[in-house]
């Protein structure tokens, strides 16, 4: 097990616990083979319940998941870990999602995953304001669980898209060349 992380058990759910700076970042350590099961998704919620509660519900849906409540640590995860969907409350401390959003938008060091914001915001306007930071999709909190993995699968499939035509735009090298 990785130094500084702390199994814990959460019903089903085995996970571990990063101590390092307070942070509270909890990875789910299960092996999961397929394309899609195998795709990370990061979740940034400052409420440990709403982190316990969303891994939880990508856990039945055999998703990989990454937990952070603090937006800080969200960033230095995202420049060293890959990860595909990022989910991410609106209202936090010191950095709020929309905050968040603009940030890894405009920074292609992170690996340009998609982003979907969760909020108990049900504005039109504050969705604008999402989908202008930079964020790919919009959800209201509670995300009911069928929802949420669809959205997801749909976040992955233009993933996949984008990727592969990114390959097929790749120059064809030849062998000795």
């Amino acid at each position: 097990m990785e130094q500084n992380l702390q199994p814990i058990t959460s019903g089903t759910s085995h996970c571990a616990v990063d101590m390092r700076a307070g942070a509270f970042w909890m990875r789910n350590i299960a092996n999961h083979p397929s394309p899609i099961e195998s795709s990370r998704i990061l979740i940034i919620d400052d409420s440990p319940v709403e982190l316990f509660r969303m891994e939880a519900l990508l856990r039945r849906h055999h998703f990989e998941a990454l937990c952070c409540n603090d937006p800080s640590k969200a960033l230095q995860i995202l420049l060293t870990e890959h990860i595909d969907i990022v989910l991410c409350d609106w209202q936090m401390p010191k950095i709020t999602g929309l905050a968040l959003c603009q940030t890894i938008s405009q920074s292609p060091a992170m690996g340009a995953p998609y982003f979907i914001m969760l909020t108990g915001r049900k504005d039109r306007a504050d969705m604008i304001a999402a989908m202008d930071a930079g964020a790919d999709d919009f959800i209201c909190k509670p995300a009911a669980s069928e929802e949420l993995r669809a959205r997801i699968q749909a976040g992955l499939r233009r993933l996949d898209k984008e990727r592969s035509m990114m390959m097929r735009q790749q120059p064809l090298l030849l062998c000795g060349e």
